[in-house]
């Protein structure tokens, strides 16, 4: 097997166990050797678990048309809508650096939209689309903190 693979599959471990209590997973030496690759896929595998324990539902990961990328398309059920989520993960020097989140730029808020619009034209008829954000903040010590915004962006918002 692969470092990398192990890799994964020892992080898939570790979120299965976050998303069932609140403890965070704590491993220093490991999160510091990951690829940006690999901590990208952590961060992912961490927003997976969070929108689950908000009560989601993941219909896809890595989402792809002619326009880009969606890191993760959920359901909400409470809302009754899909929700295309972008994942920003950073790993943190000090605990009080910028949020991770803070670098989805209008480029990325822009592009998002027409990949709902493709989205929307592959899945005929979809109730509503929503775009949320996940900021996954890995620290030095090893833990991560997940900032989690809803309704991040609009249909028309440039900000």
């Amino acid at each position: 097997m692969s470092p990398t693979r192990h890799t994964q599959l020892y992080y898939s471990e570790l979120i299965h166990e976050t998303a069932a209590s609140a403890d965070k997973p704590s491993c220093p030496s490991l999160y510091a050797s990951l690829t940006r690759k690999e901590l990208g896929v952590l961060g992912e595998d961490i927003a997976a678990a969070h929108l689950i324990s908000q009560g989601m539902e993941i219909i896809e990961r890595n989402y792809r048309c002619s326009e880009g990328e969606a890191d993760i398309v959920a359901f909400d059920p409470a809302d009754e809508l899909v929700v295309l989520v972008e994942v920003k993960t950073r790993r943190c020097i000090q605990q009080d650096e910028i949020y991770a989140e803070e670098s989805v730029t209008a480029q990325k808020r822009r592009r998002y939209r027409r990949i709902a619009g493709c989205y929307m034209m592959e899945h005929y008829p979809i109730p509503a689309i929503r775009f949320d954000v996940i900021g996954v903040s890995i620290t030095p010590d090893g833990t991560y903190d997940v900032h989690y915004i809803p309704q991040a962006f609009g249909w028309d918002a440039e900000i």
